[in-house]
């Protein structure tokens, strides 16, 4: 499993035709997703250790993992409908799923979100690094063209990866909402 999310960390496209075609991978991509999701909400669970009601700490852990997961599903079904559907590309939804799924796992450095200095990095390499990954499992999963990769890419990550967290997550923590 490390083998592929390290692969795709370091841009490597060849996995991606093989995430491609080879089914029992989608587990691969559901453990990178569970550690990128574990991150993320043990990260907004330390971030609230200033709150004296244990329930809500677990609550907001509850959500960020929730919204993880969920955002992982959204961005594969907008990447999905762009580039196989409007852009003719060559992989199917599951296919799809499974290549941004592995994309996920640098998200677990939302962990260090709480640490100050460190926590502003993590959060911009942890929305960073996965758009990069994600792009070329889109041009190399789909077989499109470097455009239609990015355009796919972006629409799916700024939904998912973006407004979901920032809607469901931080701005309830911040009381703006």
């Amino acid at each position: 499993m490390f083998r592929f999310t390290i692969r795709a960390a370091l841009l490597d496209g060849s996995i991606y035709e093989e995430l491609r075609e080879r089914r029992e991978t989608t587990f691969h991509a559901l453990l990178s997703v569970l550690i990128a999701a574990a991150g993320f909400g043990l990260g907004i669970w330390s971030a609230q250790s200033g709150t004296d009601a244990a329930a809500d700490r677990n609550y907001s852990l509850f959500v960020a993992i929730s919204t993880t997961f969920t955002g992982w599903f959204l961005w594969a079904l907008l990447v999905w409908l762009l580039a196989k559907v409007l852009f003719q590309g060559e992989a199917g939804f599951r296919a799809t799923v499974r290549c941004i799924g592995v994309c996920y796992a640098p998200l677990a450095l939302w962990l260090l979100l709480d640490v100050p200095i460190l926590g502003s990095v993590a959060l911009v390499m942890g929305l960073g690094w996965p758009l990069v990954a994600s792009t070329f499992a889109v041009k190399y999963g789909q077989d499109v063209d470097w455009w239609k990769a990015i355009v796919s890419t972006a629409v799916g990550w700024f939904w998912g990866l973006v407004i979901l967290p920032l809607w469901f997550v931080f701005l309830p923590l911040s009381g703006t909402q």
